[in-house]
């Protein structure tokens, strides 16, 4: 059995270019129903990652941050990418937010501010945590949740 290239594993970048190429490499490993949580101090690099992600889907408008819109959807022939930034909630449940219909779809979904989600820390899932070591370098921590 081949051994995930994330599953579980810590990464250092150092710029943005590499956080988002990063997230660029990761996205080949997500299939339809993945749900991914995102947590870091604001500005760590959870959108640049993302963006990351989106690219490699072909999506070619700029990538910013959900948390005035909560979700942004992107299409693509394949499949649908949910970018959900929950920043501005306190602790909220999914079915409360009808975050469900999402997550439980056949997209992808992409989770900033994960840790204010409750009613699915027993789905299954990718936890994507970004610390800062530098100005310029980030910690990036991937753990398959099964």
């Amino acid at each position: 059995m081949a051994t995930n290239t994330f599953e579980n594993k810590t990464f250092l970048t150092g710029s943005a270019m590499k956080t988002k190429k990063l997230g660029k490499d990761f996205a080949s490993d997500l299939k339809a129903g993945d749900i991914v949580f995102f947590n870091g101090d604001l500005g760590a690099g959870k959108t640049t990652f993302i963006q990351g992600i989106m690219s490699k889907f072909g999506i070619k408008r700029f990538v910013r941050s959900a948390s005035f819109m909560l979700v942004n959807e992107f299409e693509t022939e394949n499949i649908n990418l949910y970018h959900i930034d929950l920043y501005r909630l306190g602790k909220t449940n999914i079915y409360d937010l009808g975050l469900d219909e999402y997550l439980f779809g056949k997209g992808i979904s992409l989770i900033e501010w994960s840790e204010r989600l409750t009613g699915c820390k027993n789905q299954k899932r990718w936890e994507i945590n970004i610390e800062y070591v530098d100005e310029n370098t980030r910690d990036i921590n991937i753990k398959r949740v099964k």
